[in-house]
């Protein structure tokens, strides 16, 4: 029988536990651990968190209402994949928000974070012939570069963006010829902060992201131009 308190306290426990397991699970999808695609099985998540299953369907649901889980009648709840409209208006945003994170940099950033940005850069001239090192260093140099920008609304807005990212196929793979074309464009975008030229860094970080798309979607549709 629940002791007086013991009810509520068991009431309390249950949306925090969800939540843990919501958190969980949307790193795992944002790290890779499930890609697009893949199935997840309530069984195993229960297992490896070590709850019931009802947080994790709660889990489940929630990322199911910002569409990025699907519910298929024959294999359950799949990792959402975007198709071709969807990614080029990902990166339609992600472009000018890239834009803007390197405008504000170019204003604000201090010395210290400006360094630190040359520091993952010269990290990533040594990582070329590892595509899974080499994509996480140039994550490390993008949230380097949101930081230097100095605006929370505007770290929200990339946070969004980075969990639609996640559900982009192929999108933590970086393809022969990139690795170099990728430092030239960060070190333009480093050197435009560097000499306090908000305009030029706007632009370098655009025209990145724009050929991120063109690589992306030559990977994953097999196309040489974006859609209108």
């Amino acid at each position: 029988m629940l002791k007086n308190g013991d009810e509520s306290d068991r009431i309390d426990s249950a949306p925090s536990l969800a939540e843990h397991v919501y958190q969980e699970m949307s790193r795992w999808i944002r790290e890779g651990t499930y890609n697009p695609g893949d199935r997840i099985r309530e069984a195993v998540v229960s297992k490896e968190l070590g709850v019931s299953r009802t947080p994790v369907r709660e889990a489940l649901r929630r990322l199911q209402s910002e569409r990025r889980v699907i519910l298929e009648p024959q294999r359950g709840a799949v990792v959402a994949e975007l198709d071709r409209h969807e990614v080029v208006e990902l990166y339609q945003l992600r472009q000018r928000l890239e834009g803007v994170a390197a405008r504000f940099a170019a204003q604000h950033a201090s010395l210290a974070e400006i360094e630190e940005m040359a520091y993952i850069l010269d990290k990533s001239t040594a990582a070329t012939d590892d595509p899974k090192l080499l994509n996480q260093i140039n994550w490390e140099f993008h949230n380097a570069l949101y930081s230097a920008a100095h605006n929370r609304f505007l770290l929200r807005s990339i946070e969004a963006i980075s969990d639609a990212m996640a559900l982009l196929k192929g999108a933590k793979y970086v393809p022969p010829g990139r690795p170099a074309e990728l430092l030239a464009e960060h070190q333009r975008i480093l050197d435009a902060i560097r000499a306090r030229e908000p305009d030029v860094a706007d632009e370098a970080a655009q025209d990145h992201i724009q050929n991120s798309l063109r690589v992306h979607l030559q990977m994953g549709f097999h196309i040489n131009q974006p859609c209108p």
